[in-house]
């Protein structure tokens, strides 16, 4: 799963930008043709449209790296939805997709997928189906309801992981007046608020596990945009902001978190060691191994739920499509990471990685991993509702409005008042969106 990590230009601060940005939605369009065109001409090889860069582009060329057959990789970022109604001569034959909800719209498109690389567990990750033919293949999963912890730290104050939000709120609030914490600088949390889609992801978890009817409610394509400001959608951003606006909870305060972007965030924890947590999915253990953070200093708990309900897990994901028309050679390379021992070397060399085929060897795995994988596997998912909703949950929609929230309460807003804010500026933009 990758995301933007587009930085601020320097001498303009975050909360400008952010107050300079506005609520409208644009409509989608063909931006990333001039990165297609790029490519014209690489002959018989197999162009590659990913949305991944940095690290999770080396780590998925070291995962092509055994294939004998030509390739030529094509980063889109942000843009990857424009590779499948691309009509240049360089647009990808292959693309892996990090939204599903893209996936359905541009369904004539594709190619429907080749019936030997289908298994019955994929169902629940990418069952969509049209004609009785599937068009997604699932590659890469993201468990997305997690939240990493300095375990060695949790040990040495007594501290106990939370089952509910309550205990949460108590647990920041005991690490907050703890003198020998305070005095060491560590907060509760770490917050990238420059990226907007990991305040995305604790919303996501708060809706989902709190009030999942709710969830499922905005998760249908043709949902009545008033449903962003019913009560349910209003406490879940209230919850949030009441977390995010106690003095004392974000590592560096509001102000700051707004310009950290997410591996900072996991950074801000791990290698820094100013917070005992932060809110991100799996693949954040490829910034904590990046710097040698012992493993027996890392450990996750998944997302608290209300209770007395079993929600489900957020999850996010990537999926292989076949963009028409398809070559022999597109194919090849299909079936080639369908495989089980494909994703070994982003396993085993960069972590931060879930297979979605359930045969890959689970000893490449970190035990953190493992286990992570385990619970993807075996218990209810959910995809994200950013994935779902297209433009409503990208940067200009649901990761904008987090983002104006986060500057609200760093304004001193109340929370219930910048949770009410936050609702109403949804509801325009999922009216504008249609």
């Amino acid at each position: 799963m990758a995301e933007s990590r587009a930085a601020p230009s320097a001498g303009v601060s975050r909360r400008t930008l952010l107050r300079a940005g506005g609520l409208a939605t644009a409509a989608a369009g063909l931006s990333g043709c001039s990165v297609l065109a790029s490519t014209a001409g690489v002959g018989d090889d197999v162009r590659v449209g990913v949305a991944w860069s940095a690290g999770e582009l080396e780590a998925f060329r070291a995962v092509l790296a055994r294939y004998r057959n030509g390739y030529e990789l094509v980063p889109l970022g942000d843009d990857i939805a424009s590779a499948l109604g691309a009509r240049t001569a360089g647009r990808p034959d292959l693309v892996a997709m990090p939204q599903p909800g893209t996936v359905s719209a541009g369904i004539d498109d594709l190619e429907p997928l080749p019936d030997d690389v289908w298994r019955s567990e994929y169902e629940r990750i990418a069952g969509t189906s049209h004609n009785g033919r599937h068009y997604a293949l699932p590659f890469k999963l993201a468990h997305s309801s997690v939240v990493w912890y300095r375990k060695r730290l949790f040990d040495d104050h007594g501290l106990r992981t939370p089952d509910t939000w309550s205990d949460w709120m108590d647990l920041n609030q005991r690490i907050i007046d703890d003198p020998a914490l305070s005095e060491a600088g560590v907060a509760p949390l770490a917050l990238g608020g420059a990226d907007g889609w990991l305040l995305a992801v604790s919303f996501e978890n708060v809706l989902l596990r709190h009030f999942p009817s709710t969830y499922e409610t905005l998760s249908v394509e043709s949902y009545d945009p008033r449903v962003w400001l019913g009560s349910e959608v209003t406490e879940a951003l209230r919850m949030l902001a009441g977390m995010w606006s106690v003095p004392g909870a974000i590592s560096g305060g509001l102000d700051r978190a707004l310009v950290l972007q997410y591996p900072d965030a996991v950074q801000e924890a791990f290698l820094y060691k100013r917070a005992a947590m932060v809110v991100a999915p799996d693949y954040a253990e490829s910034v904590i191994r990046r710097f040698g953070t012992p493993e027996d200093e890392v450990d996750t708990f998944t997302f608290p739920a209300r209770e007395g309900i079993s929600a489900p897990l957020a999850v996010a994901g990537d999926l292989l499509v076949l963009v028409k028309p398809a070559r022999e050679p597109a194919y090849t390379l299909l079936r080639y990471l369908a495989g089980p021992e494909a994703p070994v070397p982003w396993i085993r060399d960069t972590g931060g990685f879930i297979a979605a085929n359930p045969d890959t060897d689970s000893r490449y795995y970190s035990a953190t991993l493992r286990r992570l994988a385990r619970e993807v596997r075996e218990q209810e998912i959910s995809f994200r509702l950013a994935d779902q909703l297209g433009t409503v949950g990208g940067r200009d929609g649901l990761a904008l409005v987090l983002q104006q929230l986060v500057g609200d309460l760093a304004d001193g807003t109340p929370p219930a008042t910048a949770a009410r804010h936050a609702a109403g500026k949804m509801v325009e933009i999922a009216e504008v969106a249609g």
